[in-house]
């Protein structure tokens, strides 16, 4: 490259840079000669000071400064300062063409050729805002810490990032006791009881305060001379702007006194409050004693309407007298009160098991088109009874849920019947079943009282019922829709209630997703909670020749039934009528099986097996089985923990017992005789 192409570079390169000096808006650029005249002027410049560069360029750069800085000789120290050493930096006040005045930050640099001065670049910052806000940030911190200092009232002060203090306020002195110079830098659990600091408390706080952003607390605090105070307590933790944390607010509030108050308060008003105590027990146990009463009123009556049936074809089959019809017909009666009262205690149960949260429910992979179909079915001689119109529109889908089909058809009955029972004569109950995305949806709508919009939202609680004489007219006692609440979100699903208002129906939603797994065989039979079981073929039971079984049961017709059952098994039965006379015997002999009774005098099944497997080591590898009418899951959970190792539930299914046996023993299904 020759010399006349580098001069042009260097020239357009040079003419590039003064454009762009000429166009920065934001900052004053100028250049002065050695003596501190000005020699260049840019857009920035102008803007700042407001003069144009025919208004300065020749004048001197100290037309820019105020008087005071004038007298002081600030213009001249800073060429000196800048020509000494290169540049120099500084901030101050600079006055504009129209005397206002600008907060500046200054860069003066000074330029050589050769080694030799031959001016200066200046370049000039408004800063005049941002010095405003710091200023007013700093009349705001002055304000606030004259504030804090004044406040007698709170104890306020800082703690470092280690929870020792920084700063004390008179409150703080005037609470605790301590001066500043005696408790600045030491740490602040000297405040808290020798107790309470030798458990770690105060770093708790300080590490909750660090997690959480703050952290309260009401407790004892000690004062510089020993005694001890009331306190309501707040830690702030404090970061910067990255995050890091720098120390805690601390602020606390002497409320002894108002805690002494409060302790005569309730001296005052401890006649009386024991007035009203007693009074409300009273009350209580009367209220207590009628819902027990009208309680067993109830249970009475549904237990002893099947017993009745039950004692009733007894005697008739023990006059000896009944034709083979009858014998058939009491059997077939007694057998269905006897599963009807087995219903009637899994219920009782089943609430008890809502009310604790300890329901269990046994999942299927199952069809909800079936379900609400076989309920609609079951629901549609009631509502034809009362004049109702039901119809169901149930769609072409036949979607899969995992759920357990017998707790569903309690949900979904429980509304069908709730729809027919607060629909009056000529009117309509309609069941809507759809898929929504992912969804089953099953709404039941009536055109029956409605609900008012105050009670909606209590609608699923528990004993909740609308205090209305429409209310009182249809009575129940509110477990209904509770616990239809609680199955169908123990499903994942939810339900909620709707209504336009009273006389305007109302309509139940009730939501369930829809399994991952759709198996192609989805015929599901349709049973109604309260139908009668289907009878199906029987099935041969596993023989148990050669099979010695000791049964314990301090019930003499226990003893008996499980003998008949078993001995027609092919089984030899030894029976005893306490846990003393079996262990006795089990000295010497050792039966293939046991089958114990928990419940008994004297002795406990739960005692008997663990005494039994604590004598010799091969009674511990005898089968044993729990029978008895305790039957919740903790029951199960007992027995087995005791020793046993299966536990089945008074009354019993006879081919549930044999099969429980026989897996006990290793019999299996080949190992029953043909049927005849």
């Amino acid at each position: 490259m020759d010399e006349t192409s580098e001069t042009e570079q260097l020239r357009q390169s040079e003419e590039r840079f003064r454009l762009l000096v000429q166009s920065v808006r934001d900052y004053a650029i100028f250049m002065l000669d050695p003596k501190g005249y000005v020699l260049t002027w840019n857009i920035g410049v102008e803007r700042s000071y407001g003069y144009s560069a025919r208004e300065i360029i020749g004048e001197h750069f100290s037309r820019f400064y105020t008087p005071e800085a004038l007298a002081d000789g600030l213009p001249e120290r800073e060429l000196q300062g800048a020509a000494a050493k290169g540049s120099l930096e500084d901030e101050g006040w600079r006055v504009r063409k129209d005397g206002s005045r600008f907060w500046a930050n200054v860069v003066l640099t000074a330029l050589h050729e050769d080694g030799e001065l031959v001016g200066f670049a200046k370049i000039t910052r408004d800063l005049t805002q941002r010095r405003a806000h710091e200023e007013e940030l700093r009349r705001s911190e002055e304000r606030f810490r004259l504030l804090v200092e004044g406040v007698r009232e709170y104890a306020i002060f800082m703690l470092d990032a280690n929870g020792r203090i920084a700063t004390w306020n008179d409150g703080a002195q005037r609470i605790k006791g301590y001066t500043a110079e005696e408790i600045i830098g030491k740490h602040f659990s000297v405040f808290y009881p020798e107790d309470v600091r030798e458990s770690g408390w105060p770093d708790h706080e300080l590490h909750v305060a660090a997690e959480r952003g703050s952290f309260q607390d009401t407790g004892w605090r000690v004062r510089k001379d020993g005694t001890t105070f009331w306190a309501n307590v707040t830690i702030t933790a404090l970061r910067d702007d990255t995050g890091r944390l720098m120390g805690f607010a601390k602020l606390t509030r002497d409320l002894t006194e108002s805690k002494r108050v409060e302790a005569i308060e309730r001296a005052n008003q401890h006649r009386e409050e024991m007035l009203d105590a007693e009074r409300s027990a009273r009350m209580t146990a009367q209220r207590s004693t009628r819902v027990k009463d009208e309680f067993l009123a109830t249970l009475s009556h549904e237990l002893r309407t099947p017993l009745s049936a039950i004692r009733g074809w007894t005697q008739v089959l023990l006059k000896g007298h009944s034709t083979p019809e009858q014998q058939r017909r009491a059997i077939e009666v007694i057998d269905r009160n006897a599963r009807a009262q087995v219903q009637l205690i899994d219920d009782l149960l089943d609430l008890s098991r809502i009310i604790t949260g300890k329901i269990r429910l046994d999942l299927h992979q199952v069809s909800l088109l079936n379900i609400v179909e076989a309920a609609v079915d079951s629901a549609r001689p009631a509502a034809e009874t009362k004049g109702i119109k039901l119809k169901a529109i149930l769609g072409s889908g036949n979607d899969i849920v995992n759920a357990d089909g017998s707790r569903l058809q309690q949900v979904i009955w429980n509304l069908l019947t709730n729809a027919i029972k607060f629909t009056p004569k000529g009117g309509q109950v309609q069941v809507l079943l759809q898929r929504v995305n992912s969804h089953l949806e099953l709404s039941v709508s009536d055109t029956g009282i409605g609900i008012p919009a105050s009670f909606l939202p209590h609608v699923f609680e528990r004993f909740s019922q609308r205090d209305s004489s429409t209310t009182r007219k249809f009575g129940g006692l509110g477990l209904g829709l509770a616990i239809c609440k609680q199955l169908v979100e123990l499903h994942g699903g939810a339900i909620r209630a709707a209504s336009q208002g009273e006389g305007k129906g109302s309509t139940f939603y009730v939501e369930l997703p829809v399994s991952i797994v759709q198996p192609d065989d989805q015929g599901i039979e349709r049973v109604h909670p309260t139908a009668e079981p289907h009878r199906t073929e029987i099935v041969s039971l596993p023989r148990m020749d050669g099979v010695d079984i000791f049964v314990v049961d301090d019930e003499p017709d226990a003893r008996e039934l499980l003998r008949t059952v078993l001995e027609e098994q092919g089984a030899r039965v030894t029976s005893f009528g306490s846990a003393q006379e079996a262990l006795a015997v089990l000295k010497t002999t050792r039966p293939t099986v046991l089958i114990c009774d928990v419940g008994m005098p004297h002795m406990d099944g739960y005692q008997f097996i663990r005494a039994l497997r604590a004598e010799e080591p091969r009674n511990q590898r005898i089968p044993a089985l729990a029978l008895t009418a305790f039957a919740r899951a903790e029951d199960r959970k007992r027995s087995l923990v005791a020793g046993y190792q299966a536990h089945l539930a008074k009354p019993f299914d006879v081919g549930e017992l044999v099969l429980v046996i026989a897996d006990l023993v290793g019999r299996s299904s080949h190992d029953a005789a043909p049927p005849a």
